[in-house]
């Protein structure tokens, strides 16, 4: 009777407690611990510049991939789609290196430098813009026609059935292809110390560089960390502005 009270706090935590444990002994054991006690300043300089690099590259893309998305939707805007969803796609399709290379060896001839975190975030938002453009496409297709001709019939303007009706319906959508994209981000961020712009990849790849365990560890964990409080954050975003009925609708599809 005890075990089925405590169930669902141990169901709830228990992932969480598993993984500390995990991580203070990986860290114990390669000597990680020490490493980033003894270069705190330094292990949030890089955390900052992380940060900085997944937020900005997050924000752009977003709100780029979610205004192309609409873009596509609308009428006399449908025949860029295929050609805005090809470019997009061939970005993707691009290796995480294969992306910081181009932007590396390309950007010099628009008169912008290929090193420094200008960029990193180029090139982070050209990786990780189509999932979120697909998402809100599809979400936004997907809106049933009997819905906007009824709120046609109730004499909606188009800009009001787009914010009022088609964006609400499409957000669980949208949200998705958020969340895949931040964690596309999330994880290609430590490629960009390699032309110059910062962040947790400095101590992964120092580590593969000496072949120290402690330091690729000590650069690697936070990384793991920093995507899984994203998602966890972006999750409960996604409670926060998605309406109840439409999360209802969307469990029962589920």
């Amino acid at each position: 009777m005890q075990i089925r009270l405590f169930y669902p706090f141990i169901k709830k935590f228990a992932p969480f407690v598993l993984t500390a444990i995990i991580v203070l002994l990986l860290y114990k054991y390669y000597g990680a611990l020490k490493y980033t006690s003894d270069n705190l300043a330094e292990f949030f300089r890089l955390n900052y510049e992380h940060f900085f690099l997944v937020l900005v590259s997050m924000a752009t893309a977003g709100s780029v991939g979610v205004f192309l998305g609409i873009i596509m939707t609308r009428k006399g805007f449908e025949r860029f789609g295929s050609a805005i969803m090809a470019i997009v796609n061939v970005w993707q399709s691009i290796p995480s290196l294969g992306v910081i290379a181009l932007a590396y060896g390309f950007l010099p001839f628009f008169g912008l430098s290929g090193i420094g975190v200008v960029p990193a975030l180029i090139a982070l938002f050209f990786h990780a813009v189509a999932p979120i453009v697909r998402n809100t496409y599809a979400g936004v297709k997907d809106v049933s026609n009997d819905v906007i001709e009824s709120a046609t019939g109730m004499g909606m303007t188009p800009n009001q059935i787009l914010f009022k009706i088609e964006i609400p319906n499409a957000l669980p959508v949208i949200m998705g292809g958020i969340r895949t994209s931040t964690a596309i981000i999330v994880g290609s961020a430590p490629l960009a110390f390699l032309i110059g712009g910062g962040g947790l990849g400095f101590w992964i790849f120092t580590g593969i560089a000496l072949m120290d365990m402690g330091i690729l560890i000590a650069g690697a964990v936070p990384v793991a960390i920093i995507a899984m409080l994203f998602d966890a954050l972006l999750a409960k975003l996604e409670k926060i502005v998605v309406s109840k009925g439409i999360q209802i609708k969307e469990y029962q599809t589920a």
